[in-house]
């Protein structure tokens, strides 16, 4: 939130800063600051259409739309009527920020209250969990955190959900609102302020779409990889059946599960109360730093699972530490039902030099 509303008021105010140079700049001024208008522009309208695919009854988006499409529709009109070319330019330069300051009020009053950087929810969440050698995930490990671990057991996982509703900075972003994810993560923790945060790192997030790659692995220094998807999801009178499925290097990777019909409480001080309470993720930005961002979701329920598959070419998709996992028995698998969740702003920890 706060990034967007930087960058929307700077691309408002540089118009503004370039014209009050033109006392000295006189027609060089003129010119860039028309230029730039025009720009700002060209980003505010593509900001304004992406807000109105989410809100189309929003009557203040409505008029900002009425009002650009005043602006360009009046150009032939008043250009023709006013022989000034100068007043006519100053006349549309104001105008364009009037426009430009009104869009910014609206998405600055619009995302005040709700300042997470995504939400959206996760459904349908396949876990199958692996009980392995916490040395194995050492060079992993990001700074400040170490592995948390269950009864002194040190697990990873493999998780196959479906993102849905998919906002952000409050915006559905077409074509990218629900989609599948498969990650593999393992669980460590964080001593801060003298409360210790529980999180997740991930080894790889696999999605099918470009853009959450890019956004993910820029902003928060993730270990995304788009590839081809795909998933099945169906009940009949007495269960529920579950596929993710992931396609590399022309192999059909996968993940399935039949279920229970009946909604379960997670148990309290279970291996999957342990898996489902993390609340923190943790990327390795390098030796000395790390990115932690918070995930906020209620408690899940669970489905019972029947039975599962698994079909993965570990070395092919994670490399060749993990080449063990396509051999290795999964200590447990279940089926967490999922929620709303918000994923927060990044926060960067340094390691302390001494």
């Amino acid at each position: 939130m706060k990034n967007i509303n930087r960058f929307n008021w700077i691309v408002v105010c540089i118009p503004i800063l370039i014209l009050a140079t033109y006392p000295i700049y006189k027609e060089g001024a003129m010119a860039f600051a028309l230029l730039s208008t025009i720009l700002t522009g060209l980003v505010q309208i593509v900001l304004s259409i992406l807000m109105l695919i989410d809100e189309p009854k929003n009557k203040f988006l409505l008029y900002y739309v009425l009002g650009v499409l005043f602006y360009f529709s009046s150009v032939y009109f008043v250009g023709s009527a006013i022989e000034n070319k100068e007043l006519v330019f100053i006349l549309y330069f104001v105008f364009a920020c009037i426009l430009a300051i009104y869009l910014s009020l609206i998405v600055n009053f619009k995302y005040k209250a709700n300042n997470s950087f995504l939400t959206a929810e996760w459904n349908d969440l396949a876990i199958v969990n692996f009980e392995i050698d916490a040395a194995i995930l050492s060079k992993y490990v990001p700074i400040g955190t170490e592995i948390d671990l269950w009864n002194g057991k040190c697990f990873i996982s493999l998780i196959g959900f479906m993102f849905e509703d998919v906002k952000v900075l409050g915006i559905k972003i077409p074509f990218h609102t629900d989609f599948e994810e498969v990650n593999l993560r393992f669980y460590v923790k964080s001593f801060d302020n003298g409360v210790w945060k529980r999180g997740v790192v991930f080894i790889k997030e696999i999605v099918p779409k470009h853009a959450i790659t890019i956004v993910a692995n820029t902003l928060y220094a993730e270990h995304y990889e788009t590839l081809k998807m795909r998933h099945q999801r169906a009940q009949t009178s007495s269960q529920k059946s579950f596929r993710y499925e992931w396609l590399k290097d022309k192999k059909w990777h996968s993940m399935s599960m039949i279920t229970a019909i009946e909604q379960q409480e997670i148990a309290e001080n279970s291996e999957a109360e342990f898996i489902t309470e993390h609340y923190f993720g943790y990327t390795k930005f390098n030796d000395k730093t790390t990115i932690e961002y918070e995930v906020t979701h209620p408690r899940w329920q669970q489905l019972q699972v029947i039975d599962y598959e698994i079909d993965v070419n570990f070395e092919n998709i994670y490399g060749k530490d993990f080449t063990f996992l396509s051999d290795l028995q999964p200590t447990s698998a279940f089926l967490a039902i999922g929620s709303k969740i918000t994923i927060e702003g990044k926060k960067t920890i340094k390691q302390t030099t001494e």
